[in-house]
C-alpha cells in the first residue's frame, strides 16, 4: 500500500519529526477513544447527578479532584507500573467512565479498555536546592489540571523522577467516580497487579463482585416503609437555620472554592479523658467529639439550633466493599442545645440524634434536599455550611515488590465547605484536628481563633464534664445592634420575606453600595455596572429561595435587617433599577426614620406608586412569558423568549420544561436548572410584579438621584411628591433595559464612581 493514509489514527502512528510528544499522545488517545466508541450504561446515580451539576456550576473548580501521592524508593519497573494502572482501570469500569447530559438526563458512558498514559517528569538532574519547589509545582499541576467530565479520562497519573532510586507516583481522580473507600481498593489492586507484572505474570484481579441487589443510590434502604424514612427527615430538618460564623465575608458569585488548612495536634491526656467520658454515656469517640464541635459552633454563631454535615461510606452490601466508585452519602446531624445543658447532657443528646440519623441514612442526601426543599443559594450547601468527620489511622501505603513506599501528604488548596473539621489519627495513634476553610470567606487568623477555642473547650470538658455550655471558654459573637423599627403590621402583607447578600466586587473594607434586585429576584442585571466599578464595594440583594412575601414593605424590612446587622455603623448607600429602585427607596426611608444616615440614593427608571396593570394576562402562560421576556431584556440576551401564545398552548409541566431549555439556550444559566428551581423563579417574578403594583410609598427627606430613559415616562415629577424638589436627574437615550448595558452604563458608572469617592 503506498501513498499517504487518509486515516487520521494511522497517520498519527508515525508523527512528524519534532512534534511534541505529549501533544501527540493526547491527540492519539482522543482519536482512539472516538474510534472505539463508548457504551451508555444508563442514568447516573442521584449522588453523581448532584456532583455533575455542582461541577457545571463551577466548571473551573478543582474542589472535587482527589490526589494521592506515593514515594517509591528502589529500582522502579516503569512498564510494570503502567501495566498495573491499566489493569486496575480494566477491572473497575467507572475509572473509564464519562458523564454527559442526554435528553435532560445525566448518563454514564463506559469507555473501552486502553493503556493509561503515564508521563515521566525527570527532575533527577535538577539541583537539590530547587528540586523541592519543582516537585511542588508538578504536584500542583497534577491536581489542578481540569477534568472534562464529558470527554474524560477521569483518572490521570504522572511519575516524578527525583533520583535514580527515588520516584513519586501522583494519581488524580475526579470525585464523581472515586471516594475515600475507593482509595484503599485502588491501591490494593494496583499493588497486586504491579507485583504480578514485575514477576512476568498476568495480573489476576478478582472479577467484580455481584449481589442480588444492584447498586442504585436512588433506592431507599428501608424499602418496607420508604415514606417513613422521608417523613423522618422532613420533621427532623423543618425550620433548620442556615448559620454563618461571625466575620464571614460576602460570597463572590463563581468564586473558586480555594481553601486554607490548619492541623492542630490534640493532647493525648485530653483525648483519653474524652474517650472515657463517652464510654460512661454509651457514646462513641465520634459522638463525643461531635458534641464538642456542635457546642463550639453554637457558641460561635449564637444559636442553640445548629447542624453539621457528615459523610458516610454509603456501601450497603459486601459486594460494594470491593468496588471503586462514588458511594458517599451525607448525613445531616442537627442538635438542640437550648437550656444551657451540661456537656454530659450534650453528649446524651448527640448520641440520640446520631443514632436516629444513622437509622435513616439510607435516604440519599440529594433526595432529602428535594423533599425538604431548604433555601438554595449559590455558593452555599443545603442545611449547613459546616462539616465534620472522624477518620481512623490511614491505611499503609501499597507494598510494591522491590520498593519502599510512603504516602506524601499534599494540601491541595481547596475546600468543599465553609468550615470543615476532620479529626484524624496520625501514625503514632494520636489525634489531629485538621481544619479546612474557604479562604475567600475567612482570614487564617479567624480560623486559628476557632481552632484555639476548640482545644480550650476540649480541655475544659475533659476536666469537668458537668460544666454548662454557657460557662465554656469559647469566644461568642458581639451583640448585633437592633434593626430599624418595623412599620405597622397593617402595611405588610402576609408572607415570609428573606434575602441573600451577594458580593458583586470591590474592596470589602469600604462601605458598600447596596443594590436590591429587580422583579427577577436576582442581581445579574448589575453585572456590567459592577465590572465598571472595581474600586468600589458593591453588594447585591437577591430574593431568598424561601421567600413568599408579595409586598415591597415586607421585602424592604427583611433586607434592611440583614444590611444593618452586617454594617451597623453605616453610612448607607443604595442604588436600584426597576423594582430595585422601589426597594432602595423604602429601605432608605426606614433607615432615616430609625436615625441612620443615608448619603446616596439612586433610583434607575423606577416609577413610584404604579397603578396595577389592567391589560396584563394573569394565567400561567402569560406570567411565564413575561418572566422570560423581562429576564432576556435585562441581561441583554438576543435569544427569542417563548411567547405567551406558545406557552399558553402547553400544560404547566411542559411550560416549565420549555423555559428550562430556553434558560440554557439563551445563556442565562450554564446548565439546565432543576424543575422546581425554574418554577420557583417564575413564582418569584409573579410575586414581585404584584408587589410593585401594590406599593404606595410614604414621603421622606432623602438625597434622591433619579436616572431615567428618554423612551420612558418622566418619573422625576412623581418622585418629587415624596422627597421634594431637591432631586438630581440624569436622563439618557434608550429604553428601560438599555440603561444598565453599554454604552449607557459606562456613563452612569462614571458619575457614580465620583459620587462614591466624594463620600
Amino acid at each position: 500500500m503506498s501513498g499517504p493514509s487518509s486515516d487520521p489514527v494511522a497517520a498519527l502512528l508515525r508523527p512528524a519529526p519534532g512534534w511534541p510528544e505529549e501533544e501527540h499522545r493526547r491527540l492519539l488517545v482522543r482519536l482512539l477513544r472516538e474510534r472505539l466508541g463508548t457504551t451508555p450504561t444508563g442514568p447516573a446515580t442521584v449522588a453523581q447527578r448532584q456532583l455533575w451539576f455542582l461541577q457545571q456550576l463551577e466548571p473551573t473548580s478543582t474542589a472535587y479532584h482527589i490526589l494521592t501521592v506515593v514515594r517509591m524508593t528502589g529500582e522502579l519497573d516503569l512498564p510494570a507500573l503502567r501495566g498495573a494502572l491499566a489493569a486496575v482501570t480494566d477491572r473497575h469500569d467507572l475509572l473509564r467512565a464519562t458523564f454527559a447530559m442526554v435528553d435532560d438526563e445525566v448518563v454514564v458512558r463506559i469507555g473501552p479498555r486502553a493503556p493509561v498514559p503515564v508521563p515521566v517528569v525527570d527532575l533527577g538532574t535538577v539541583d537539590a536546592a530547587t528540586r523541592e519547589e519543582r516537585v511542588r509545582e508538578e504536584l500542583r499541576r497534577a491536581h489542578d489540571e481540569l477534568f472534562d467530565l464529558a470527554d474524560g479520562p477521569l483518572l490521570r497519573a504522572v511519575v516524578i523522577r527525583c533520583g535514580a532510586d527515588e520516584h513519586l507516583l501522583a494519581v488524580t481522580v475526579h470525585h464523581i467516580v472515586f471516594d475515600g473507600w475507593s482509595r484503599s481498593v485502588f491501591w490494593e489492586h494496583f499493588a497486586t497487579a504491579y507485583d504480578a507484572l514485575r514477576a512476568g505474570a498476568v495480573p489476576d484481579l478478582d472479577p467484580p463482585a455481584s449481589d442480588d441487589d444492584p447498586d442504585d443510590a436512588d433506592d431507599l434502604a428501608d424499602d418496607a416503609d420508604p415514606d417513613a424514612a422521608l417523613a423522618y427527615w422532613r420533621e427532623r430538618l423543618a425550620g433548620l437555620p442556615d448559620l454563618d460564623l461571625p466575620g464571614v465575608r460576602d460570597r463572590v458569585p463563581g468564586a473558586l472554592a480555594s481553601g486554607g488548612r490548619l492541623d492542630v495536634p490534640l493532647d493525648r491526656g485530653v483525648t483519653t479523658a474524652l474517650t472515657r467520658l463517652g464510654r460512661s454515656r454509651r457514646a462513641t469517640p465520634f459522638m463525643t467529639l461531635l458534641a464538642a464541635y456542635l457546642v463550639l459552633l453554637s457558641a460561635r454563631t449564637g444559636s442553640s439550633d445548629v447542624a453539621v454535615l457528615s459523610p458516610t461510606a454509603g456501601r450497603t452490601s459486601e459486594a460494594d466493599e470491593s468496588r471503586i466508585g462514588y458511594f458517599v452519602n451525607t448525613v445531616v446531624l442537627r442538635a438542640d442545645l437550648a437550656g444551657n445543658p451540661t456537656f454530659f447532657e450534650v453528649v446524651d443528646r448527640v448520641r440520640e440524634l446520631t443514632l436516629g440519623a444513622y437509622a435513616h441514612m439510607g435516604v440519599p442526601f440529594e433526595r432529602i434536599v428535594d423533599e425538604v426543599r431548604p433555601a438554595r443559594v449559590p455558593g452555599r450547601m443545603p442545611f449547613s455550611q459546616f462539616a465534620f468527620s472522624v477518620e481512623g489511622r490511614p491505611a499503609p501505603p501499597p507494598r510494591l515488590a522491590g520498593l519502599g513506599t510512603a504516602w506524601i501528604d499534599v494540601h491541595t488548596g481547596t475546600a468543599k465547605f465553609d468550615v470543615q473539621l476532620d479529626v484524624l489519627t496520625d501514625d503514632s495513634g494520636g489525634l489531629v484536628a485538621a481544619w479546612t476553610w474557604r479562604d475567600e470567606l475567612f482570614d487564617p487568623a479567624e480560623l486559628a481563633g476557632v481552632a484555639e477555642d476548640f482545644v480550650a473547650l476540649l480541655g475544659a470538658v475533659a476536666a469537668d464534664p458537668e460544666v454548662t455550655v454557657d460557662a465554656l471558654p469559647v469566644r461568642r459573637p458581639a451583640p448585633i445592634p437592633d434593626a430599624p423599627t418595623a412599620k405597622p403590621a397593617a402595611r405588610t402583607r402576609a408572607g415570609a420575606a428573606s434575602g441573600t447578600l451577594v458580593h458583586l466586587g470591590g474592596p470589602v473594607e469600604r462601605p458598600p453600595l447596596i443594590l436590591p434586585h429587580p422583579v427577577s429576584g436576582t442581581v445579574g442585571a448589575y453585572a456590567e455596572l459592577a465590572r465598571l466599578l472595581p474600586a468600589h464595594h458593591l453588594v447585591g440583594i437577591e430574593s431568598g429561595a424561601d421567600a413568599t412575601a408579595d409586598s415591597v414593605d415586607a421585602l424592604a424590612e427583611a433586607y434592611l435587617a440583614q444590611v444593618v446587622a452586617r454594617w451597623p455603623a453605616g453610612p448607607y448607600r443604595l442604588f436600584g433599577w426597576s423594582m430595585g429602585g422601589l426597594l432602595a427607596y423604602e429601605m432608605s426611608r426606614r433607615l432615616v426614620r430609625a436615625g441612620h444616615r443615608v448619603d446616596l440614593l439612586v433610583v434607575v427608571d423606577t416609577a413610584p406608586g404604579q397603578a396595577r396593570p389592567a391589560a396584563e394576562g394573569t394565567d400561567a402562560g402569560a406570567t411565564a412569558a413575561r418572566f422570560a421576556a423581562d429576564l432576556a431584556a435585562s441581561l441583554g440576551r438576543d435569544h427569542p423568549a417563548p411567547t405567551a401564545a406558545t406557552l399558553a398552548a402547553l400544560p404547566v409541566e411542559e411550560q416549565t420544561m420549555l423555559l428550562r431549555r430556553w434558560l440554557v439556550d439563551a445563556g442565562v444559566t450554564p446548565v439546565a436548572l432543576p424543575v422546581r428551581e425554574v418554577r420557583r423563579r417564575v413564582e418569584t417574578f409573579a410575586r414581585h410584579v404584584t408587589a410593585v403594583a401594590g406599593y404606595r410609598p410614604e414621603g421622606a427627606e432623602l438625597p434622591l438621584t433619579v436616572v431615567q430613559a428618554a423612551a420612558s415616562p418622566r418619573w422625576q415629577p412623581r418622585w418629587e411628591r415624596y422627597v421634594g424638589t431637591g432631586t438630581t436627574v440624569h436622563e439618557y437615550e434608550g429604553d428601560h433595559y438599555s440603561l444598565l448595558r453599554r454604552p449607557t452604563v459606562q456613563r452612569i458608572a462614571g458619575w457614580l464612581a465620583r459620587a462614591l469617592d466624594d463620600r
